[in-house]
This record gives structure tokens, sequence and C-alpha cells, in this order.
């Protein structure tokens, strides 16, 4: 789990909505989704998908494939 003791509200929303993202994927390693459906799916705004998948891309866990869906690294 990600520790956020000192983390702003908006952060520890982040951040929960990281880890739970995450573990979706871990669930379903075969999931591809694009920043819409993403969004759509967990039903997030624009910026927070674009936040919790940056950070999860960034992290290395997630890529994106030429179609521009994000899946497990």
């Amino acid at each position: 789990m990600i520790a956020f003791e000192h983390a702003g509200r908006r952060e520890r929303l982040l951040i929960n909505l990281t880890q739970r993202i995450r573990e979706e994927f871990e669930r379903l390693p075969c999931l591809r989704v694009s920043r819409r459906e993403a969004a759509q799916f967990w039903a997030l705004d624009e910026e927070e998908g674009a936040t919790v998948l940056g950070r999860l891309l960034a992290a290395g866990f997630l890529a994106r494939g030429g179609d521009g869906r994000y899946r497990m690294a």
C-alpha cells in the first residue's frame, strides 16, 4: 500500500484511486483501456483519470499500446 500520512485530501484520494486501479489491472491482467474508457469504468473525471494513469505509467506498472490503450507492463 502507498503511504499517505502527510498528504492532503486530494492527494489521498488520488493515492487511493491509483491503488484501486492498480489492483484492478492485477486482477484482470489482460485489461486494455483508453483514457476515456478508464474514466467511465472507474467513474473518474478527465483530470483524475489522466493523473492516475500517468502515475501508473511513470511507475512502469502500465504501458501504452500503439492504439493508445493502457495495459499492464
